[in-house]
């Protein structure tokens, strides 16, 4: 008998399991991969927030980390104004407004912290088979090979298509953008100084993300049947349109790796609870990256999730109770629900040619440069503060 099961070890369902077993509590871990084999690379490095830091931290999983780059400003710009921000690590009272960490090594650090705790069990290469949680006491996940385990709770972290909030039927609003995110990364001549670019273009915005040394990770969210055409481009080629898009601000841009591309659309689940069931990240919310938070809303997912069940273990109550369940989603929701339409409506008001929606941006972005309480609570909501 388990405290929670956790199906998905990805990036946010192997944080809980470390979170949960650091606060002292029994954890299933139930994926279809194996963690102790290699894993196919994604192109993807995310912009950690501050909040997450301090979760990584705390988990002792950020001191295996040695690569990540500090970003010490973010440089927003419309591309079809002379409209810009720019925000500083010296307009911020508690260090760099983020830190850049490749996919790769974070997914590394986490499974080797899984690997080295002994209060998570983890059951790799096999699915869930059966789920079921009609008992009033407990779940029991029945997984492909023959291992039934028992809990009462189970944590859904098994992705945007999730398996077992499908099972639960629980509805989902859905909608695309048309767009698809080219990601890779470049080398250029010129320095990064650790800053941040994103231009917002009308076909959709392309960010520039520092990397180790000089180099930056690309994510070009971009019309599907350009990126389609981008995508069949020679490496040479695809950097001259890059750099016919971006500018000389990093001097001249060299692809250095692989092209990956991801369709973009929105997930968002009308409750991210069930009987005895909690969803986190994918399974809870996905949303445009635009403003680069995705993991960032999950790993806060985990923390209010962590901090819950932590708190009800020590007054005795049932883990998979509908109180502590609703207490989740009340913690959750409005941040989930925030994010989500705060992304549609950046995509949305930028991928337009209106002329009064480009005079708003340009009011907006005079707003947010010269108004400094409206900056800082920008900063504090890109840091996750």
């Amino acid at each position: 008998m388990y405290d929670v099961i956790i199906v998905g070890n990805g990036l946010t369902g192997g944080t809980l399991a470390c979170a949960l077993a650091h606060k002292g509590l029994q954890v299933a871990l139930v994926d279809q991969q194996d963690i102790t084999k290699p894993f196919h690379p994604d192109g993807k490095s995310f912009a950690l927030s501050r909040s997450s830091y301090r979760l990584f931290s705390e988990l002792a999983i950020w001191q295996d980390l040695n690569e990540v780059t500090p970003i010490s400003s973010i440089h927003t710009s419309d591309g079809m104004l002379p409209s810009w921000v720019r925000y500083e690590e010296n307009e911020s009272e508690e260090g760099p407004l983020g830190y850049v960490v490749e996919s790769a090594l974070l997914k590394s650090a986490i499974y080797q912290k899984i690997l080295s705790l002994k209060n998570i069990t983890f059951h790799g290469s096999t699915s869930v088979k059966r789920c079921e949680r009609g008992s009033s006491s407990s779940v029991l996940v029945e997984t492909d090979n023959q291992i039934t385990l028992q809990a009462p709770l189970c944590v859904a972290s098994d992705g945007r298509c999730s398996m077992l909030r499908e099972s639960a039927q629980i509805p989902v609003m859905k909608w695309g953008y048309d767009q698809i995110a080219i990601v890779c990364t470049v080398a250029h001549t010129l320095p990064h100084y650790n800053q941040a670019f994103e231009h917002f273009l009308p076909t959709g915005p392309l960010a520039f993300i520092p990397r180790e040394g000089d180099t930056s990770g690309i994510v070009w969210s971009i019309e599907s049947e350009k990126a389609k055409d981008l995508l069949t481009l020679s490496p040479e080629a695809f950097a001259e349109e890059l750099q016919a898009h971006f500018g000389e601000a990093l001097g001249a841009l060299k692809v250095v790796s692989e092209r990956w591309h991801y369709p973009l659309s929105v997930n968002l689940p009308k409750r991210i609870i069930d009987t005895r069931l909690a969803l986190v990240g994918d399974a809870a919310h996905s949303f445009h990256p635009v403003a680069g938070q995705g993991l960032n809303v999950g790993l806060r997912d985990v923390s209010a999730l962590a901090r819950l069940l932590s708190e009800g273990v020590a007054l005795g109550l049932d883990l998979g109770s509908q109180t502590l369940l609703e207490a989740y989603q009340r913690n959750r929701r409005a941040d989930i629900l925030a994010m989500t339409f705060f992304t549609d409506g950046v995509v949305r008001a930028f991928s337009t040619q209106s002329r009064l929606m480009a005079r708003a941006r340009s009011i907006g972005f005079w707003a947010v440069k010269n108004i400094s309480p409206l900056k800082k609570f920008m900063i504090r909501q890109a840091t996750g503060d």
